[in-house]
């Protein structure tokens, strides 16, 4: 499907970004709070003491350092795929510059990630931009595979996951035995299968309850969120209660401009829309000098 028009105008005004060309940030059309648009191709003390330090504290009882590391070839993995093309690097550490701005001057913690649609590039999104925060010593990330309609950072990570999500989130397992430290500063949550209610778990007070132990507990700077579509399930609307902002990802090679609209009304007065992503911008055709 061509890039739609409408679409085009939009979000980048006269221009599109060419796939792999030096990427452009400029602010979101209509949105607020330092919206953006990027346009690219263990201590032994126990749990109920461990939630009563202040994050200072944690950080210096090692409350990270009671997460498993993630095994080095995984490890090794990740720095190969954030090291793998410059052009994404660049666009993505400008998102990421961005969002944590909008996010500190805004006290916002938790973000979704999400696409109007399947195939606009969420998860590549959502992990690079996980990535790139990492690589600032001061920031703390946790990451997690809330898409439990297709799972698919593990196999971004070229890491065969071994627990479900919905253990986690039904309170199966402690977060603490359930994610996985990526470095000093991120802990990642992967799923190794789709249960039967995703919906269902992410509006359950289980899952609120588990996500406020991994805020008191680890007290991260971010939470990210690899969420499902937002037209083609109800799994992000059952989350929002749970976040605090949300970023979309686009296709400039099939999102139109309807799209984006819907999940505009969707998320009006419910939670702020963060930022839209455009992934696989084109230039258009330059038009010959006449002489």
């Amino acid at each position: 499907m061509p890039f739609d028009r409408k679409l085009k105008h939009s979000l980048l005004g006269a221009e599109a970004i060419e796939a792999g060309a030096a990427p452009v940030v400029a602010p979101g059309p209509g949105a607020t709070g330092g919206a953006m648009v990027v346009r690219s191709a263990g201590g032994e003390e126990d749990d109920g003491d461990r939630m009563m330090q202040t994050g200072t504290d944690l950080l210096e009882l090692g409350s990270w350092q009671i997460l498993k590391p993630a095994w080095r070839g995984h490890q090794s993995a990740a720095l190969k795929l954030r090291s793998r093309s410059d052009s994404v690097k660049q666009a993505t550490d400008t998102l990421r510059t961005q969002l944590l701005q909008t996010m500190k001057s805004h006290g916002i913690g938790r973000v979704a990630v999400t696409a109007p649609t399947s195939g606009c590039g969420t998860t590549y999104t959502t992990l690079n931009l996980a990535l790139s925060m990492a690589a600032i010593p001061d920031v703390t990330t946790v990451l997690l595979d809330l898409n439990q309609r297709k799972p698919g950072l593990g196999e971004a990570l070229g890491h065969k996951p071994v627990q479900s999500m919905a253990a986690l989130l039904g309170g199966e397992v402690a977060y603490y035995d359930y994610l996985e430290r990526y470095g000093e500063n991120l802990a990642v949550g992967l799923n190794s299968d789709v249960p039967e209610n995703p919906s269902e778990l992410l509006q359950s007070q289980s899952t609120a309850d588990v996500l406020d132990e991994i805020t008191g507990g680890l007290t991260p700077d971010v939470i990210l969120c690899d969420m499902p579509p937002l037209l083609e399930y109800d799994d992000v609307l059952a989350f929002l209660p749970q976040v605090d902002g949300v970023l979309l990802v686009v296709d400039g090679t099939k999102t139109v401009a309807e799209d984006i609209a819907q999940c505009q009304k969707m998320l009006n007065g419910r939670v702020p829309l963060l930022g839209v992503v455009l992934n696989r911008g084109r230039l258009p055709r330059k038009k010959a000098r006449r002489r």
